[in-house]
């Protein structure tokens, strides 16, 4: 079976204590590699500052529709797991949760319209852990505490209506106090702990 993690940098593993990414062993797509074992391809598609809907500004093209469609194209998918909100809920794009939510349609709506008259991959939605609005994202992520609790209700309410997978990361998965956005290792191996049975399950299907 090929999973497809496709995330922000909570995918690609960015550390909160140095910003650098952590190893393979230490973020959550490379734990759960070790805990599914053979027989499975872990895909790590992973982009700091990647967002449902905007392209953040001075960073280049992130929009997850735009760049999800090449790793279909590569790769043959069986799972796609989507980990993206976040930086959706950055101060400066004044998006509300519903906002965020319609864009997360639009990423299912894409997957399924990219393999029309093929067996679509199983698709499992992560809702975004809570934000502390601390340190050097206090004013950044102003706002994005409460919001992130709302996009959990309307991400879960998305799932539902396209038959995706849902986890809940907000009640959780929790970040760094210190720093506020980015997991600690041990969320990271909660996260693949959560995972794990939801993607055995969508192995006997």
């Amino acid at each position: 079976m090929n999973i497809l993690c496709f995330g922000d940098s909570n995918t690609f593993g960015t550390s909160p204590v140095d910003g650098k990414r952590l190893p393979a062993h230490e973020r959550w797509p490379g734990i759960l590699a070790e805990l599914l074992g053979t027989g499975h391809l872990v895909i790590e598609a992973g982009q700091p500052n990647r967002t449902l809907v905007n392209n953040p500004p001075f960073s280049g093209d992130k929009s997850g529709v735009k760049y999800l469609k090449p790793y279909l194209e590569v790769h043959t998918v069986d799972v796609v797991i989507i980990q993206l909100g976040t930086n959706d809920l950055k101060a400066r794009f004044a998006l509300s949760a519903i906002d965020i939510s319609k864009a997360l349609e639009e990423l299912i709506l894409a997957i399924k319209a990219f393999y029309h008259c093929k067996t679509i991959p199983k698709i499992i939605i992560i809702s975004p852990p809570t934000v502390h609005e601390v340190g050097s994202y206090k004013s950044i992520y102003a706002g994005a505490g409460k919001k992130a609790e709302q996009l959990s209700i309307e991400f879960k309410a998305a799932a539902d209506r396209h038959t995706c997978e849902f986890l809940d990361c907000y009640p959780l998965i929790k970040p760094c106090k210190k720093e506020g956005i980015h997991l600690p290792i041990s969320a990271h191996r909660e996260l693949a702990n959560r995972l794990t049975p939801i993607i055995k399950k969508a192995a006997v299907y």
